[in-house]
């Protein structure tokens, strides 16, 4: 997982991971035991449709992770599911299932691994529960639910969650910037994986969409961007939006740090004034002391 920076300090923020995926979710009652969740691959159960609504609004975004599955067997199946997602401690989580609200459990995890996770490492166990002696490790939530299907059956899976922006979303001059992060090999563990469609909605303050890595999104509407794909994607979703740049530039004018800059350029500044005004007070003398027409 990445880190984002916070104000002038690097700190783990809100970074989005959603995984709906079959898990082992089997943990000691006593968290002072110890206990890891290790994911493992379901092959009875396909996703044939994911659909990825990110909707920002300032700092903060309401992200709705739309699942369509089905289950491939003959024989009822249920199984645990496990969606990470960051920052729902305030609550804004909900869970449905055709329609129906879906009771789920929420816990706080922490990530083992460093770099870019693959499918293949979704099958380690990479989360431990949170505790605050490893506080220097990224924590994220967990939201905890059963699937049940009968046979041949198709359902749809709906999972949504408030979100902070990464970045510098709050802050009102030229740095200002959102961040957004989400995982997608994790759904390779499920039997199938066929469609992938993202929707992303940006607010007037940050209308542009700056970065989006190796996904290219296509701009369908103004401050509307959309990303589709029939391939199973290894890797996460990182986006970056920003300002405009007219508002980048009314934005430099509102830094803290500009009367600061002006005042160590100002000897720069002055010099060159003094040049520029002695150049064109040398060239009017000259076309005075010749007679010629004034500038």
């Amino acid at each position: 997982m990445k880190k984002c920076s916070a104000l002038l300090a690097i700190l783990p923020l809100s970074l989005t991971l959603a995984l709906p995926v079959s898990a082992n979710m089997a943990a000691p009652a006593d968290p002072d035991l110890g206990s890891t969740v290790s994911f493992e691959k379901n092959d009875s159960l396909t996703v044939t449709d994911e659909v990825l609504d990110i909707v920002v609004t300032g700092s903060t975004a309401e992200i709705t992770a739309t699942y369509t599955m089905e289950n491939l067997t003959q024989a009822p199946v249920s199984t645990p599911a496990l969606f990470l997602a960051p920052n729902t401690g305030d609550g804004g989580v909900e869970v449905w299932a055709d329609g129906a609200s879906l009771p789920f459990t929420t816990e706080s995890y922490q990530l083992e691994f460093d770099g870019e996770a693959t499918a293949d490492t979704w099958r380690s166990s990479v989360l431990t529960v949170w505790s605050m002696s490893n506080r220097n490790k990224d924590r994220v939530e967990g939201i905890s639910f059963q699937l049940a299907f009968q046979p041949g059956q198709t359902r749809e899976i709906v999972v949504s969650y408030p979100y902070r922006l990464g970045g510098y979303p709050d802050y009102d001059f030229n740095v200002k910037r959102g961040e957004i992060e989400y995982y997608l090999a994790p759904c390779q563990l499920w039997g199938g994986f066929e469609n992938l469609t993202i929707n992303l909605y940006l607010d007037k303050d940050m209308p542009v969409l700056k970065d989006s890595g190796q996904l290219e999104f296509e701009k369908v509407a103004p401050r509307t961007y959309q990303y589709h794909t029939d391939q199973p994607t290894e890797g996460y979703l990182r986006l970056v939006v920003d300002e405009s740049p007219i508002q980048e530039f009314f934005s430099t004018l509102r830094s803290p740090y500009l009367p600061m800059m002006l005042m160590f350029l100002s000897p720069v500044i002055l010099i060159v004034l003094a040049v520029v005004i002695l150049v064109v007070w040398s060239i009017r003398r000259r076309r005075r002391k010749n007679k010629l027409p004034p500038l």
